[in-house]
């Protein structure tokens, strides 16, 4: 089952009946009915098809596909580690630093595929980030351990 949910909220705003939209658009009703369904994919629809669903509904084709992350399994290396892109919760970066898998969230902004070659650097600077992070709270722990050990 295929989540279509941006192509049935946009046919709902019309209030047109999906056979209605078939014949304006000129897409077959089967076709029309198993987008609405989730049994196909509109991503997998020719794009004559998205065009001319889109034109009938008044909208931009982007606005009626499913969006992707196409960093999604994209892997790199900073500075000898290893990590990996993902779609939990956004766009994520996954790794292992101290043993310890981490993974850090870079928010929707990262999901824009015109920026795509930047990907590594933004991977790199939240990783150096976090291992600065990690390392000055193991200085300030190490700090608080001697003051105690002092008293």
């Amino acid at each position: 089952m295929f989540d279509n949910s941006n192509f049935n909220a946009a046919l709902e705003q019309t209030g047109l009946t999906m056979y209605a939209l078939s014949k304006i658009s000129g897409v077959p009703y089967t076709t029309v009915n198993e987008i609405r369904n989730g049994r196909i994919s509109i991503n997998q629809c020719a794009a004559e098809t998205v065009w001319r669903l889109a034109a009938s509904l008044g909208t931009e084709p982007d606005s009626l596909i499913n969006h992707i992350n196409y960093l999604d399994g994209v892997k790199g290396k900073y500075k000898g580690i290893d990590y990996e892109w993902s779609t939990d919760d956004g766009s994520c970066i996954t790794f292992e630093y101290d043993g310890k898998p981490v993974t850090l969230n870079a928010g929707a902004y990262y999901n824009i595929p015109s920026r795509i070659r930047y990907y590594n650097i933004a991977a790199g600077w939240m990783i150096k980030e976090y291992i600065e992070h990690r390392q000055w709270e193991k200085e300030i722990e190490a700090l608080l351990e001697r003051k105690h050990n002092e008293r």
